[in-house]
């Protein structure tokens, strides 16, 4: 399934329930404004034909009307006397209109080409005979121009609401979003080892979001402490490893070279002498790593020339295997020298070069490149070995994890882990490419201030 973001779901529900609330509003007024037009003919006519009945005079039997007390409401209305025979007798009606002799005492509608009327009839207060009548016309266009204002102003201010309340959502969102980032950025750096300087400031925008800030905050206080007791005890134990380690080593090597011993009892120690060098190894190292992670200042003025340290590293690694058929292939691309510890960048780079001929095949050339880019200096190693899954490229700088393919290899699975921290200690990191089966590349990048 598609991962999206609560910012888009929120965004579309928003806009979603303006629409729909909007539309409504819309709707209402549409209504409210057709009935009050309906009230406003039924009211306005019915008020022009009363005045206009009300003003007819009957003169001997000849009817006439006092034209100077009949005020029209609208610029377009047309009134008109029918007497009881349904003939016009004063007035004209709209052009196109014909005379309909039925009563209309309820606003009625008849069409006038492109035009609609309304109108409505009254009796006549004075008449020739009982079936006389005012009848008043007024065109739909007359009645709604005066509620044009009114839709003007409820459809713009609707529009402007809208507009408003979008922006105020935005600009929420926006506040939002930066503090969920704040989080976030602050959660991706928890696999590193110091956090004690990772903690969020809070925000203050939201109580929710200040709440969320305190729990983190309080998580990577617990996850530091966690990390502290595991580094104190891996130093720790190799610490108290290191002194039976070298009397085990001594010990050995005084039967072997002191005693008279039996083939047996001689495989025998040599068996414990190998042991318990792989196993000093492993305590130096582990040693180094704690010291790294415990941030003991070391010298970092040395200055650090990389082309030299990986032709001698590449030197050094054909002479240690000399029926090795691995060649290295040097090149540089720019200047890479820095300053540091050189002794620590030389072990950084020897791991990435030996970790690069241990999973390499014979007959094939391992890529070594050094140079500049931006703000800092680099090596490139690059094979064409068995490679890494995701899984294991992901996991290739936790201490102590080694790869299916490199289970019966030697090594401790260190070598990375301490090169990684070797590389931010200058400044620099780490960075892998790989693919199963067709070998993988580690770049080490250090920071060119010196």
């Amino acid at each position: 399934m598609k991962n999206r973001s609560v910012m888009t779901y929120i965004m579309t529900i928003w806009f979603i329930s303006e629409i729909i609330i909007f539309s409504i509003m819309a709707l209402f007024v549409h209504l409210y404004i057709n009935q009050s037009v309906e009230l406003d003919i039924r009211s306005s006519l019915t008020r022009q034909v009363t005045s206009l009945s009300d003003n007819i005079v009957n003169d001997n039997g000849i009817l006439s009307v006092d034209e100077s007390r009949i005020d029209k409401k609208y610029a377009d209305m047309y009134i008109v006397i029918i007497d009881g025979k349904r003939n016009v007798i004063w007035g004209s009606a709209p052009d196109g209109v014909k005379i309909n002799p039925k009563r209309a005492f309820a606003p009625a509608k008849v069409e006038a080409g492109k035009i609609t009327y309304y109108y409505i009839d009254r009796d006549i207060k004075y008449t020739i005979s009982d079936n006389g009548f005012v009848r008043a016309y007024v065109s739909e266009t007359d009645i709604l121009k005066n509620y044009i204002p009114v839709k003007v102003i409820t459809f713009g201010g609707m529009i402007v609401v809208f507009a408003v309340l979008t922006v105020a959502m935005l600009y929420a969102l926006k506040r939002f979003k930066h503090s969920i980032k704040d989080i976030e950025t602050s959660v991706a750096k928890i696999g590193t080892s110091h956090l004690s300087d990772e903690h969020m400031e809070e925000s203050g925008y939201y109580k929710e979001i200040n709440s969320l800030i305190k729990a983190n905050n309080r998580m990577l206080d617990r996850m530091n402490e966690i990390f502290d007791q595991q580094e104190q005890f891996s130093a720790d134990v190799a610490h108290e490893l290191k002194t039976p380690v070298a009397v085990i080593k001594a010990q050995s090597q005084y039967m072997l070279n002191n005693m008279e011993l039996s083939a047996e009892e001689k495989k025998s120690f040599e068996v414990i002498l190998k042991q318990a060098k792989k196993m000093q190894e492993l305590v130096i190292t582990l040693l180094m790593l704690s010291r790294l992670e415990s941030g003991d200042k070391e010298e970092m003025q040395e200055f650090i020339d990389l082309t030299e340290i990986v032709s001698a590293v590449c030197e050094a690694e054909q002479c240690r295997l000399p029926d090795c058929k691995i060649s290295f292939n040097i090149t540089n691309v720019g200047k890479s020298e820095t300053s540091g510890n050189i002794s620590l960048v030389t072990i950084a780079v020897t791991n990435l070069i030996s970790n690069a001929v241990k999973f390499s095949r014979d007959d094939t050339v391992i890529k070594v490149e050094t140079g500049e880019i931006d703000d800092f200096v680099f090596v490139k190693v690059k094979d064409n070995g068995i490679g890494m899954t995701e899984e294991e490229k992901n996991k290739v700088f936790t201490r102590l994890f080694k790869s299916d393919s490199s289970r019966n290899s030697s090594g401790y699975g260190l070598g990375m882990p301490i090169a990684l921290k070797i590389a931010k200690k200058h400044g620099g990191t780490i960075k892998v490419e790989s693919q199963l089966g067709k070998g993988s590349c580690f770049t080490l990048y250090l920071s060119k201030n010196k």
